[in-house]
């Protein structure tokens, strides 16, 4: 399995590791409940190198993301970032991304799991579409850590150059932590303020060690991917592979927030227009689950006989004391307070459709 330039520091934390496709990651180094709480309060630092990162440079790296970007690059402001798509001309999502508008260069962060075939999709769109646009596959180079939870700016603040006050949510800055250069992202996974640095891979553990001894006083620990998973389920965010995938498009998941529909020339933007205007047999929604079993990817959903769909994501969580899904299901069943059952090996459980996200930040 491949290791990341922080594998050394969770091997002396004694974290449990897991393969994550195909990295040898922290799954947990408390335990979830504990690790989840510890974001939820206070703060916690994740290990996310193994994430796959772009930088597009050129003439053309504008119109080139335009392209291949389902949002709308040329409505950001510099130095903010927006949430969106690389799309097939189906209009099916080859992953789900974050971009970041610099003035003379544009940051892509791809998924783990698709580091590699979102790289060559890119470049074929490029070749194809003639555009004067440069392509740096940086996510061997660079180090990528995140920071999230109510501590994240304290702990930060003596570290950086910058004025983290001044970096509004969904944006970013160039400056240094510990010393070193990098990007620094006021974004994140988990439905807390955060942020996330891209400092050189040969510098990362400096800036994990820093972060830690900075984040002393609140108690700041390194948390694994457990935990950020049931975070960002709590949060209403997606993951790829389960809310969206190459069957499932970002309409049907509700993510339509990452999406312009009046672009033209934009890949996969037809596809959904036509879509939408056809109207959707299925949608995601947020359930709680009205027993002790906890939901989980792949268990069937059913109204009586009637198969409904299946579970996307499930989890017991620790912040609210409830286990909680989501799941796709017909229109008819989306409303709040719609209830039917899932199928746990044979044996029906109650759920019930909820206003989504399950956790909201206090502003």
């Amino acid at each position: 399995m491949r290791r990341t330039p922080l594998y050394e520091a969770h091997v002396e934390a004694k974290a449990r590791l897991v393969d994550f496709h195909g990295w040898e990651m922290p799954v947990q180094y408390q335990g979830i409940i504990e690790e989840t709480h510890q974001v939820r309060k206070r703060a916690g630092i994740f290990d996310l190198c193994h994430m796959g990162r772009l930088v597009v440079t050129g003439p053309d790296r504008e119109a080139l993301v335009e392209h291949v970007f389902s949002s709308n690059l040329g409505k950001m402001k510099l130095g903010k970032a927006k949430y969106g798509f690389l799309l097939n001309e189906q209009g099916f999502p080859i992953d789900d991304v974050i971009v970041y508008r610099g003035k003379d260069v544009v940051h892509v962060v791809i998924n783990a799991g698709n580091r590699e075939p979102d790289d060559r999709w890119v470049r074929e769109r490029c070749a194809a579409g003639k555009f004067r646009a440069t392509i740096a596959n940086v996510s061997d180079e660079q180090a990528m850590i995140a920071i999230q939870g109510p501590a994240s700016e304290q702990t930060m603040q003596p570290l950086c150059s910058v004025d983290l006050s001044q970096v509004p949510y969904y944006g970013f800055a160039e400056g240094t932590v510990c010393g070193v250069p990098t990007v620094i992202a006021r974004t994140g996974y988990t439905g807390e303020d955060g942020f996330e640095v891209f400092p050189a891979k040969e510098h990362g553990r400096k800036v994990w060690d820093g972060m830690l001894g900075a984040g002393k006083p609140f108690q700041v620990c390194p948390i694994g991917l457990g935990a950020r998973d049931a975070l960002r389920l709590e949060a209403g965010m997606p993951l790829y592979g389960n809310e969206i995938d190459l069957t499932i498009n970002p309409l049907e998941a509700g993510l339509d927030f990452g999406l312009d529909l009046t672009k033209d020339g934009t890949v996969g933007i037809p596809a959904l227009r036509a879509k939408k205007a056809a109207g959707l047999s299925r949608r995601l929604v947020s359930f709680v689950a009205h027993s002790g079993r906890v939901p989980r990817h792949g268990y069937e959903l059913y109204d009586g006989a009637r198969k409904l769909g299946s579970i996307a994501s499930g989890t017991a969580s620790a912040t609210l004391g409830k286990n909680i899904g989501t799941g796709f299901v017909p229109p008819t069943h989306a409303a709040v307070g719609t209830r039917f059952e899932m199928d746990v090996r044979g044996s029906r459980q109650p759920v019930e459709v909820v206003a989504g996200p399950f956790y909201k930040r206090a502003r």
